[in-house]
């Protein structure tokens, strides 16, 4: 998978194109699922030479698709420069899959979820949606819902044949008569289309491996055919027998998830839970050897690597590196609060340790009773893999989703989907939104609404600030640009999940979610009633929360620079201001377990969240609010002039949410988990991370690796909600960056997500190298 170069599919595209030319005069849920089917009875496909688990999404080892109801004429200025584009680079496209894009994408002129989208906002916030946000919308970012993951348990049980007799019963109660009960036969057809097209690509499949079993020379690849054959003809139709029929039956599923609505932190879920059972049983009847599991698995974690998306040269730049976030959640309780870690939770690092991919993310929960050696494992990957792995506070994660109206049960069996979305797979739907820029809100208001670097008037006109007397005022300008500009957001993001709603459902997804079935509603609009929540991001806590703290020590309190001198400053990007640059980087800065600042940060947080929740979301969805900018913290910054806390134009804000500001947290790694701690989290429901970089040389021998284990633990019993790690010297970083040839395999922890290093553009690089490195635990 290394060796294979990302690839461009145009097929998805392409079929879905000719089905929806096919359907015009049909409801939108019904063009959808004859879309989908037509893109599975069509789309070319193959099974490589060494492949055990059969089902690709695209045609390509590792490729991304089109997906032209979204978004349609970027692909066409941008398909000669995606080969050459510094960000997320792709294979060259052949001159007959251009003039095929050419062909068929402009149907969707005016058609596009994107320019209903932009074609529906009021004029006057229209121009906003490039400044006051990253990738505020899904459409935006040219992808569908994601950030959730359906119950894999009830495939495993059932099969695809079994849920579609719970359709067709439900379809049996139906007097169509009634519009409600209309609406719903429309809804359930569509959804029995779905089903029966994912059954007729895993038979599609199974057909292949007989043809190339009938032709294999070599006695035990035609015994692997002929037995991926057997398997791809029963599953996902019926339940698995096996855990190697299990394994299929997810990927087929997940697959089918991603031809449908192909988007990123579509989850895997609690896969050692949900596949236990199938294990113990191959074990104890002797069908199955724990190293064929974990060959198994490692193949799995194959398949997921070549899973991208194709993302044009603007909504890229909040997520280079290929990023998929297919998270794969391990440990933690079970639903009646025991311990679940198994042998399985094991093979599955065992598996990671063979693999060393980058897009499998693999979420180690932890609470209180987490074996030792469990905990310890996870840590002896993480230090091999140079960070990667996430760990999760189960003791937060229940609280946020009790927060949100889950019971203690639902919440107990939580996953991390996505960046860091807490939910519950198969039963409640938790999509983030876009993500706000909070420190462009504290430019605004030291500018009297101006940005400082277009010069256009983007919020209220809050007072000039050089006759700002107090740091009250400061606050009070700041707060009136949060509560001008983020119902904006809201209004962008509202507007986009009802537009997915009502022309983007996703009835195959619907399927596996319980309560969509019984309703006859998509889950796009809210058919896991209650259980559904829709969050804005807030971006850059740390920057607003280091720069008041640098206005209120130095300018009200300790009377070293006047307030116009300040801003004088900040209108010149502190060129030539060297004397008052060292006295505001020389203020308190969050991360350091010092709370003058993090008391500060932490009003930032409470204030941004309190607002979001003052609006209403779609589909009865509740709002909720997390923290993060993704890896969009440098183009996010790119739009923000100079700020109090010593940051100068343009440069990067700080990333993971509540991460410190890079390079600023130089107290030590407890210190920073102790302002991290006292934020409060327990507001941020739909999620947060904290990110951290160590020397390996901090981690090297087993002392130092339970001393990493125990600080992971103390962070997850003391109010943290998800941390990860970077272990990999700067030193090492900037040779990668000098001789990328060499590095090939260096894996390196974003934001959120994983990405090889050398894949990423300078300006990501840069922004990691920036991280203060610890030397020790």
């Amino acid at each position: 998978m290394l060796a294979a170069k990302p690839e461009v599919c145009i097929e998805r595209g392409y079929w879905w194109t000719e089905s929806y030319k096919e359907t015009e005069s049909e409801p939108p849920i019904i063009r959808r699922a004859k879309a989908l089917a037509k893109v599975l009875n069509n789309m070319t496909i193959n099974i490589g030479d060494n492949e055990l688990i059969a089902g690709r999404a695209t045609s390509k080892v590792r490729g991304g698709p089109l997906m032209p109801e979204l978004q349609w004429e970027w692909y066409l200025k941008e398909m000669d420069t995606l080969s050459s584009r510094n960000w997320d680079t792709f294979s060259p496209l052949r001159e007959d899959e251009k003039a095929k894009m050419k062909e068929f994408l402009p149907y969707w002129k005016g058609k596009t979820l994107y320019e209903m989208w932009l074609a529906m906002l009021p004029e006057n916030t229209r121009k906003l949606h490039n400044n006051i946000a990253v990738v505020e919308c899904y459409c935006g970012g040219n992808q569908h819902f994601s950030h959730a993951a359906p119950d894999y348990r009830m495939v495993l049980t059932e099969g695809l044949n079994g849920v579609k007799k719970r359709v067709n019963e439900e379809l049996g109660k139906l007097n169509i008569a009634e519009i409600k009960d209309f609406e719903k036969y429309q809804f359930l057809r569509a959804v029995n289309i779905t089903l029966e097209a994912a059954v007729n690509f895993a038979q599609r499949y199974a057909g292949l491996a007989r043809n190339q079993a009938e032709k294999e020379t070599d006695i035990q690849r035609k015994a692997e055919l002929e037995r991926i054959s057997e398997t791809c003809a029963h599953v996902p139709a019926n339940p698995a027998r096996s855990f190697y029929e299990a394994l299929q039956s997810v990927w087929f599923i997940y697959v089918v998830l991603m031809v449908e609505g192909w988007g990123n932190g579509i989850a895997f879920g609690r896969a050692d839970q949900y596949l236990y059972p199938f294990y113990k049983k191959d074990l104890e009847d002797g069908r199955i050897t724990r190293e064929e599991a974990r060959d198994l698995i490692a193949l799995l974690y194959i398949k997921m690597n070549g899973l991208l998306v194709v993302h044009g040269s603007e909504s890229v730049k909040w997520g280079g590196g290929f990023p998929s976030w297919p998270d794969v959640t391990l440990g933690g309780l079970t639903k009646d609060g025991r311990d679940a870690v198994n042998e399985l939770s094991y093979l599955f690092l065992d598996a990671e340790k063979d693999v060393r991919l980058p897009s499998e993310e693999i979420v180690i929960r932890v609470h209180k009773n987490t074996p030792d050696a469990f905990l310890l494992k996870a840590c002896e990957v993480a230090r091999l893999l140079r960070g990667k792995l996430k760990f999760a506070s189960d003791e937060m994660a229940v609280q946020l989703l009790l927060v949100d109206g889950k019971p203690v049960e639902y919440a107990r069996d939580y996953i991390i989907t996505g960046c860091e979305t807490p939910t519950v797979g198969g039963y409640s739907h938790d999509i983030p939104g876009g993500m706000f820029n909070l420190p462009l809100m504290l430019e605004l208001a030291l500018n009297n609404g101006v940005s400082r670097l277009s010069g256009e008037q983007i919020g209220p006109r809050t007072g000039n600030p050089r006759k700002f007397k107090s740091y009250d005022e400061v606050c009070d300008a700041y707060r009136k640009q949060v509560e001008a500009l983020l119902p904006v957001l809201i209004l962008f993001k509202n507007t986009d999940k009802q537009l997915y709603a009502e022309f983007a459902p996703t009835p195959f997804q619907s399927a596996l979610f319980h309560g969509c079935i019984e309703k006859g509603i998509d889950v796009t609009n809210g058919g896991t009633h209650p259980y559904l929540s829709r969050a804005v991001g807030i971006g850059g806590i740390p920057n607003v929360g280091d720069s008041l703290a640098a206005i209120k020590k130095a300018v009200f309190e300790d009377k070293k620079i006047a307030m116009s001198r300040l801003i004088d400053a900040l209108d010149k990007n502190f060129e030539g201001e060297d004397e008052i640059l060292h006295i505001l980087k020389s203020a308190p800065k969050y991360g350091n377990d010092d709370d003058y600042v993090d008391s500060i940060a932490n009003e930032v947080l409470v204030h941004a969240r309190n607002e979001a929740l003052k609006y209403r979301s779609t589909s009865g969805a509740i709002s909720n609010v997390a923290a993060g900018f993704g890896a969009g913290n440098a183009i996010a910054g790119y739009g923000v002039g100079a700020l109090p806390d010593g940051r100068k134009a343009r440069e990067p804000l700080s990333e993971g949410g509540i991460s410190p500001h890079q390079g600023r947290n130089v107290s030590g790694p407890t210190a920073t988990m102790r302002s991290a701690t006292k934020l409060d989290l327990i507001k941020l429901t739909n999620g947060c991370v904290l990110n951290m970089k160590f020397n390996p040389d901090a981690l090297k021998d087993d002392a130092k690796l339970r001393k990493f284990a125990s600080l992971i633990r103390t962070f997850c019993e003391t109010g943290g909600y998800l941390v990860q790690f970077n272990i990999v010297s700067t030193d090492a970083l900037r040779d990668a960056q000098k001789h990328p040839d060499k590095y090939r395999d260096l894996l390196v922890r974003v934001a959120t997500y994983s990405a090889r290093f050398v894949e990423l553009s300078p300006e990501i690089q840069n922004d990691i190298i920036a991280r203060a490195e610890f030397q020790e635990v």
